[in-house]
């Protein structure tokens, strides 16, 4: 062992939980049985482990708040439904567990100007990020500097005070494209918001994965904000420009609808014409006519999921574990 043990090795030393040996030595009696009690205790002797007191101050200094941050330079961020059904999930966690939720949308020309970030008055951060590369990781170096618990939503960081909380967007893209390409699909289009969304980078990925495979062509087509008429929009210019591909494949649910409704408007029919596909199958998902070929994305329980974990991350110091990827099921329709 390199080093200072830490409550981990402690964990690790009497196969339990980093959270059973935090109960422990906060006095939780009740959580723990007492042969499991006495494992620890004799663990703790054994590898000389020493309680971090700083950062048990810290927590004895708790907000009982935890920041929500979304890195969006659209002012109407909480219309994405991805981010609502996020934030619904952890906040309601987070009620249920006397914690409440600051949420603040923030631009990624200024994140270094942000209150929160200056002026922390939450016990841990969750954030959801967009922007290029470069933009993410320094927005994640500044909120590292809070020295907080910090879980990314849909972004994956290796760092002891960061837990990556992500779904199989890749596999689910796979999974679309293969669909398709089983359908005698071959010259795909790919709808993308403008906005750089590390989830839709890797549901490109997995498309593209698709395509070198089986010696398809994908053209990525940015749909600037992904709103009904920016959608059509792009979509319509690209139509001028290139023809019609075999399938348009959608970013996301909503993208995916608009582009049906404009086909239809110009007498085209889907899927017999064009196929289309969406992706994360949320509610309004289901007025789609014919209905979508997509895939489920639980946001909801995402949040929650981010919650739990935030809860643990500022209980110990720390996260138990680092990195979670979460299932995304296919769902058949008639649009592809």
């Amino acid at each position: 062992m390199n080093g200072q043990p830490t409550l981990k090795d402690v964990a690790r030393a009497c196969g339990v939980t980093a959270m059973t040996v935090s109960n422990v030595l906060n006095g939780r009696d009740k959580e723990v049985g007492p042969e499991t009690r006495k494992r620890i205790l004799k663990a703790i002797d054994d590898l000389g482990y020493r309680p971090n007191f700083a950062a048990k101050r810290l927590r004895a200094q708790k907000t009982s708040a935890i920041g929500m941050l979304v890195l969006d330079d659209v002012p109407e961020f909480l219309n994405d439904p991805f981010t609502t059904q996020v934030v619904a999930g952890l906040s309601n966690f987070a009620t249920e567990h006397g914690y409440s939720l600051i949420l603040q949308g923030l631009r990624s020309e200024s994140p270094s100007t942000v209150p929160m970030l200056g002026h922390l008055q939450t016990d841990g951060v969750c954030a959801i990020l967009s922007g290029s590369p470069d933009t993410r990781r320094k927005f994640i170096k500044r909120a590292l500097g809070l020295r907080v618990p910090l879980i990314l939503i849909q972004e994956e960081f290796d760092h002891p005070l960061v837990c990556s909380l992500r779904q199989d967007d890749r596999g689910a893209a796979r999974a679309i494209a293969e669909y398709l390409v089983d359908r005698g699909a071959r010259r795909f289009c790919y709808l993308a918001p403008s906005a750089h969304w590390p989830a839709i980078s890797e549901r490109i990925a997995g498309s593209q994965d698709v395509c070198n495979k089986a010696g398809c062509s994908l053209t990525v087509i940015e749909c600037g904000d992904e709103s009904f008429e920016a959608t059509q929009k792009a979509v319509a210019s690209s139509i001028g420009t290139e023809g019609l591909p075999d399938a348009y494949i959608g970013g996301n649910d909503r993208m995916a609808m608009a582009t049906i409704r404009l086909l239809q408007d110009r007498q085209l029919a889907v899927p017999e014409d064009v196929r289309v596909t969406g992706f994360n199958a949320f509610d309004f998902a289901s007025f789609a006519a014919p209905s979508l070929v997509t895939a489920r994305s639980d946001a909801y329980e995402m949040g929650r999921r981010a919650g739990i974990e935030m809860l643990k991350g500022i209980e110990l110091g720390g996260f138990e574990h680092n990195d979670f990827v979460l299932p995304v099921s296919f769902v058949a329709g008639q649009s592809a």
